[in-house]
Parts: structure tokens; sequence; C-alpha cells
């Protein structure tokens, strides 16, 4: 009877330890989320913390996949604050992007997005460096591609061909019409330097929001 006393809580133990790691990543890291969400709601703009904790979200979200990367908005009026889940545009994760947010728990205050939302407005810029480039810079012509997708040739003022430049469009085009739009409603994107005298030719990269939609519809 002594020896069955002992081995009991052991076996017990083993079994919860078992259970643990059987637990779907998606869940484990929902889990570990919930833990510290009080830390990302009302850190995230404390400069003195701010790396060390979206390093270890970014470590934490890996072993779901290593290619996720996430985004955070600031707290709006309602008291919510987003948390975005992005597969960078990569169309072969967005089945991983779509299951993580599916088995996203319900936590007050917070807002948890699949993919790069749109952002309300026809004015928007970014910064990278002394580089700055907002929808004012960009128009567009189109061919319907393969499948219902746009071929677009994007014409940006001053395009220099450099890579960090197709990067800040690229959050530009997030911005406008959301990373699952861009990626599912896009076949290609060819990129020129704009010719300011060709301007009537072309249309402002900010009606491109209508054009997807309407090709959804």
């Amino acid at each position: 009877m002594k020896r069955i006393l002992i081995i009991l809580p052991i076996i017990i133990l083993s079994m919860g330890f078992s259970l643990f790691n059987k637990q779907p990543k998606e869940d484990k890291f929902w889990s570990w989320f919930s833990k510290n969400q009080e830390t990302y709601y009302n850190e995230i703009e404390n400069l003195e913390i701010r790396e060390k904790i979206f390093d270890n979200l970014s470590t934490e979200l890996k072993k779901v996949h290593q290619d996720l990367v996430f985004e955070f908005s600031p707290i709006h009026e309602n008291g919510i604050r987003e948390f975005t889940i992005s597969a960078e545009g990569i169309k072969e994760l967005f089945p991983t992007v779509e299951k993580l947010i599916e088995k996203a728990p319900e936590i007050k205050n917070w807002q948890f997005n699949a993919f790069r939302q749109r952002i309300p407005g026809d004015e928007f810029e970014i910064q990278y460096g002394d580089f700055k480039i907002g929808y004012s810079d960009i128009y567009f012509r189109y061919v319907d591609g393969e499948y219902g997708k746009l071929g677009i040739e994007l014409n940006i003022r001053d395009y220099d061909g450099n890579g960090q430049t197709q990067n800040a469009i690229y959050i530009l085009l997030d911005g406008l019409i959301g990373e699952y739009d861009i990626t599912m409603g896009i076949d290609w994107i060819d990129w020129v330097k704009l010719d300011e005298s060709n301007i009537e030719n072309l249309n402002p990269i900010t009606s491109l929001r209508t054009l997807i939609d309407q090709k959804k519809n």
C-alpha cells in the first residue's frame, strides 16, 4: 500500500505534463498571451521595456510559425487595443494565421485581427528615416489578371527601385486595402517611376480600394 501511495502522485504529474505537451501550439500561445496581456495592454508605449516584451512575444509567436509577425494599435477611445497577427503577405501562411485567430480568447479591451487591416481615409503616409511616401505619391493603371485578380502598374513619385521603398509601399497598400485583399486580389505588380506629365492618364492609388471591392462582389 505504501508503494502505491508513493507512485500515484508521480503518475498523475506525468499525465498532466503529457497532456500539456499535447496541447495545440495555438492554445499554448494564447495561454501565454492571456497570462501576460495586461503588460502588453499597459506597457507598449513604455520605451524602457518595449523591446524586451516585444522580443518575448516574438519568441512565443514563432513557436506557432517562425514567419509570423505582429502589430499593436494605440488604445482607442473606447478602450480597445488591437493585436494583429500578420503573414507578411505570404499566402501559404494565411491558414496558419486564420487558425490562430480563430482560437483567440475573449479578453476585455482586446480585439484580435487576422492580417493587417485597412486604415480608414484617403490620406496616409509613412516615413523611413529621411524617406517619406504617401498615397498622394502613387498612381496606377491595371489590367484584369487571372482568376479575377488585377495586374497593376504602380507609378511612384521619385521611385528609385530600392527594396526599402518597395517595402514602404507594401505597407501603404496594406493600409489602403488590407493584407488579405492585396494578396488575394492582386496577381502581379510592376514598379515604375512616375512621369508627372502623364498623371491625367493614371488612377490615384486611393481608387484601388473601390476597384478591389468591386472585383470581390
